[in-house]
């Protein structure tokens, strides 16, 4: 091959990497990526579902619902670190509750999932990103529901009131009933909390 051919080449192969694999790398990319956002923004929107139904039904205020967001976040860095696992979270769950998260989360229709978050899925893509958010559903109720056993004595029956509302409330997000500017507004106005993504939103309300 004559220098120029193999600076030619050099040039088309950037890193050293042809076309088709630099294309295969950004797809991963782009799908790592939906990954992440998909399993992010449904927790942070179940979460804010929870703190409501949590202030509506059961009366927390400003710092009971501070003191959720905290002991959840410290299940969250447990697990981060290697001392906790969601195997052992959903175990104490079924052990202590008799409650299987799995398939409480699982009584999520498919497409009320896609409820907790705005970005459109491909329909290629629908399937497994479904799977993601049943996984995102199934892990918060996880950390919820040990949370409100340990942290405020809740009794079983309690806390499949918490996720049988939390299901509700999803239903009416799929049906536009309700959407989580309305959710942030009603913790914002009531209980003084904001999420970041919301701040500043609310007070000229």
């Amino acid at each position: 091959m004559s220098n120029a051919l193999s600076k030619k080449k050099k040039k088309n192969n950037a890193f050293g990497y042809s076309m088709q694999e630099i294309f295969g790398i950004q797809q991963y990319a782009r799908a790592q990526s939906n990954t992440d956002y998909l399993i992010k923004e449904s927790l942070k929107n179940i979460k804010l579902i929870s703190f409501q139904i949590l202030h509506d039904k059961f009366g927390f205020g400003n710092k009971r619902i501070i003191r959720v967001e905290n002991t959840i976040n410290a299940y969250l860095d447990s697990v981060a670190d290697v001392k906790l696992s969601t195997a052992e979270l959903e175990y104490y769950m079924k052990s202590k509750c008799d409650i299987s998260v799995t398939e409480e989360a699982n009584k999520v229709p498919f497409r009320e999932r896609f409820a907790l978050v705005d970005r459109k899925v491909a329909p290629k893509s629908m399937q497994k990103a479904g799977q993601y958010l049943a996984a995102s559903i199934c892990n918060y109720f996880s950390l919820l529901g040990n949370c409100l056993k340990s942290q405020f004595k809740f009794s079983s029956r309690q806390i499949r009131e918490v996720f049988e509302w939390i299901r509700y409330y999803i239903n009416s997000l799929s049906g536009k009933y309700l959407d989580m500017v309305d959710v942030a507004s009603v913790l914002y106005h009531e209980c003084n909390y904001c999420d970041e993504r919301f701040s500043g939103k609310f007070r000229e309300i």
